[in-house]
């Protein structure tokens, strides 16, 4: 079964999509997983360069979804480009390639060894970035489009790309305005003022603007002084008044908005310090470091410019032409393609929100359900019309019988890690089960086979094996037994193929979890589901 129409288009969202998730892997895997810190290497500067590309690449990829949500025409043009002419799937196996080279260190030299190898370890991860980088763009469609294409906007999009990645840059640049006695001092003071507004005994060395609470304390250096949120601003907004130049009354953005715009980004600081310390001395100090201060800083500020950016294109006060203003590109949820691609990049995204403002992010686990929910919830119509329930006859017997098949697979291959009790909560089970069953089958589904499934097999038999071992490799990476993980996608793949589509892979795949969810309830065995 394949999915028709405009499709081949949609390789640019597709490989979008995966990016996004690739990103997120690698801060997950290298963020979370590997324990140490760039005071431990001899290359602290690399180091400290290398943690930043997750910040390069959140902003250059907000840059991109900004510029094309502003320049539909382009986006439309480009999407004809690339299915009149794809790139050679040469350029995929490359950006595979790459992909893999860059988890190497961690899997060769494991997350307490990278510090000793991190030169290996720095060299690897370039290359495999660098092979990443240029397989995708290529995959996507060859040099001569691109250049093309870029050179009907004057190569505008490079250069807003090349702004954003260097937004880190741009952020140490304007350190010394930062460095202000008065404004350093000041947010040292409100800071202060913050904590003693939730009643706890505060304790202060002003001399050096060390603060804390309890034995918990924290030095306000510039590093952590709030710069990389106005850098982020200046950035998105200096893009969106030169792609809205024609339309945009300059002396009300900048004289007005950008000045809004920053103070409220100094006050995020503020609250965003406040809370570490908070974290830090009543959660978890490890916590408070190298989760809530690795993420949530970025994903806060990166919200704040994308919610100046859209107040700014909504603002008629703004612009010239009222009417501007109200342009907005057709609904997301009227696509279907977008329909198959977001609820995965959601799921992942809330993995990453939920380490970085819970100290024990499975217990954040209702969040993540909630906004599971409300995604599905968005793109119910375009799910619905996917959905065709499998025949008495022959869909449902094989769909549950695949869906056993793979519960017995994931539950005896489970290592006794897996089936040691832990704590936990009937709301915390509801929510897990509820999300566990319900939610992450459909989600997964529609990535894996309704979408990649589907866009890969192109009809011959080479075609179809090629489609059902690429996409069920990826779908076994997305969890902690590749082998199983990989071996459940190639049975949901055969159902999706041979017993009716989507709605019979998505039985499948709810019934083993159903069945999974039920001996860890038994059992209680959480760390199952």
């Amino acid at each position: 079964m394949q999915l028709t129409g405009n499709l081949r288009a949609t390789r640019l969202i597709f490989m979008a999509a995966i990016a996004l998730f690739e990103l997120l892997s690698i801060i997950i895997a290298y963020q979370l997983l590997a324990s140490f810190e760039c005071q431990q290497t001899e290359m602290w500067l690399a180091c400290r360069a290398l943690r930043s590309m997750t910040a390069r690449g959140m902003a250059v990829m907000t840059i991109l979804a900004i510029f094309f949500w502003l320049r539909p025409k382009a986006y439309t043009h480009l999407q004809s480009l690339v299915a009149s002419t794809p790139g050679h799937p040469f350029w995929g196996v490359v950006h595979i390639v790459g992909v893999a080279t860059i988890f190497t260190p961690l899997l060769t030299f494991g997350p307490t060894g990278m510090a000793a190898s991190f030169g290996t370890a720095l060299t690897l991860m370039a290359f495999g970035g660098l092979l990443a980088a240029f397989g995708a763009i290529f995959w996507v469609t060859p040099t001569r489009v691109w250049r093309d294409w870029l050179r009907q906007d004057g190569y505008l999009l490079l250069m807003a790309i090349f702004g954003a990645f260097l937004v880190p840059d741009l952020a140490n640049l304007i350190q010394p305005v930062w460095n202000w006695a008065s404004l350093s001092d000041l947010t040292f003071f409100l800071v202060y003022v913050v904590l003693v507004a939730f009643g706890v005994n505060v304790g202060v060395e002003p001399e050096i603007q060390v603060i804390g609470v309890d034995d918990f304390y924290v030095q306000v250096a510039s590093q952590c002084s709030g710069v990389e949120g106005i850098a982020l601003i200046t950035i998105f907004m200096g893009i969106y008044a030169f792609l809205m130049r024609g339309d945009i009354r300059q002396q009300r953005y900048w004289l007005v908005l950008f000045p809004l715009a920053v103070f409220v980004s100094w006050l995020f600081n503020i609250a965003r310090i406040a809370l570490l310390i908070l974290i830090g001395a009543h959660v978890s100090p490890e916590h408070a470091l190298n989760g809530f201060h690795s993420y949530a800083g970025w994903l806060l500020f990166t919200a704040l410019a994308l919610g100046v950016v859209v107040i700014a294109h909504r603002a008629r006060w703004l612009h010239v032409s009222p009417q501007t203003a109200q342009t907005t590109p057709q609904s997301w949820a009227e696509d279907d393609v977008i329909a198959l691609i977001v609820p995965f990049i959601v799921m992942m995204l809330s993995g990453v929100v939920t380490a970085a403002f819970w100290p024990a992010p499975e217990t954040a686990y209702p969040f993540r359900v909630a906004i599971m929910f409300a995604t599905l919830l968005f793109f119910r119509r375009s799910i619905l019309a996917m959905w065709v329930m499998p025949t008495m006859n022959r869909g449902w017997p094989l769909a549950l019988g695949a869906g056993l098949l793979v519960a017995v697979l994931w539950l005896v291959t489970a290592p006794q890690a897996d089936v040691v009790p832990a704590p936990a909560n009937f709301s915390w089970i509801v929510f897990r089960v509820f999300g566990t069953v319900a939610l992450v089958p459909l989600i997964e589904e529609l990535l894996f086979r309704r979408y990649l499934l589907s866009r890969l097999n192109f009809g011959k038999t080479a075609g179809l094996i090629c489609a059902v071992a690429v996409s069920s490799l990826l779908f076994g990476l997305m969890h902690d037994r590749f082998v199983a993980g990989t071996l459940s996608g190639i049975v949901f793949a055969g159902i999706y193929l041979r017993a009716g589509g989507l709605a019979s892979a998505v039985v499948a795949h709810t019934s083993a979890n159903a069945i999974i969810a039920a001996w860890a309830v038994i059992s209680a065995s959480w760390a199952l589901i």
